[in-house]
């Protein structure tokens, strides 16, 4: 009977401290308090983590992992917190960066620009992809011209899915490029920009026209979120997102990157399993070039 009773009680233990692993919280603004939706928190450590709905409040299974957490959105400073130094609901504000974003726009009525250039890979061979949520794919643009400019519009080549568990949204993200690090630096635009894809084959054009987006001396990095807007609850783990993303073969250059809710780029350029050349990912912009 003893012990029988101390095996319950381990038991009854055990059971609280899985219970206790289970977290809940909200991010917001530091400063206007107002809630911060699609935020990213995940584990530092591991590739594992949710999004916040559009009210910025979250669930989080730690599953017993001593880990920190991640929370970070676009326009906002990274915070990394503890979360078994928390009792009850987190309650998590994030600082806003402190960016310099279209330092231009002021002048954009007086200068000239040129026609509108479509820019990006071809689209000859391409491949066909399905990119989780969470994981965000990069993409950068050359400036041939060496002088700036204005992004327009991105464009990007969808393929319906037939079979599919979750339909995406895309977070659409703006960088300048890195030359030193050789990846993605500064955000240009700090705002999320969600774009709602249907599942079919076809071109998705991006208006960007409004937003005033720079398109610097160098080039730039377009990324692409893809993100969870339609579903609340666990999602089912190795799950199908659709629609499928289209990336290209190209020479032997390393232009894509990709990262999971705003942790470090890894390379995305991958080798090419059917020809001799690299697959890329098949971002297209229009831009117009100060004459």
């Amino acid at each position: 009977m003893k012990t029988f009773l101390i095996l319950f009680l381990c038991l009854s233990s055990g059971l609280s401290s899985l219970q206790a692993q289970i977290i809940h919280g909200v991010v917001r603004d530091s400063v206007t308090k107002e809630p911060v939706p699609f935020a990213n928190v995940t584990l530092l450590k591991k590739d594992r983590g949710v999004s916040c709905d559009v009210e910025g409040r979250f669930e989080f299974d730690l599953n017993d992992e001593n880990d920190d957490l991640l929370i970070s959105s676009v326009g906002y400073e990274n915070k990394v917190i503890r979360p078994q130094s928390y009792k009850g609901e987190l309650h998590i504000a994030l600082v806003q960066k402190a960016l310099v974003l279209n330092e231009v726009v002021i002048d954009y009525k007086k200068k000239k620009y040129s026609g509108t250039k479509h820019l990006g890979l071809s689209r000859k061979y391409k491949v066909q992809k399905s990119i989780p949520f969470g994981t965000e794919f990069c993409s950068y643009i050359e400036n041939t011209e060496y002088k700036e400019g204005k992004v327009k519009a991105v464009y990007l080549d969808l393929k319906k899915e037939k079979e599919f568990d979750y339909q995406a949204s895309y977070n659409i993200r703006f960088y300048e490029y890195d030359k030193l690090e050789k990846k993605p630096g500064k955000e240009l635009y700090g705002q999320n920009l969600i774009v709602f894809p249907d599942n079919k084959t076809y071109e998705l054009k991006i208006d960007v026209d409004s937003l005033n987006i720079i398109f610097p001396r160098n080039g730039i990095c377009v990324g692409v979120e893809v993100i969870n807007t339609r579903y609340e609850g666990k999602l089912k783990s190795m799950a199908v997102v659709a629609p499928r993303i289209l990336f290209t073969h190209t020479e032997r250059k390393i232009i894509t990157w990709n990262r999971y809710r705003n942790k470090e780029w890894r390379i995305g350029t991958t080798k090419s399993q059917v020809r001799k050349d690299f697959v890329n990912a098949m971002i297209n912009i229009d831009v117009v070039i100060e004459k």
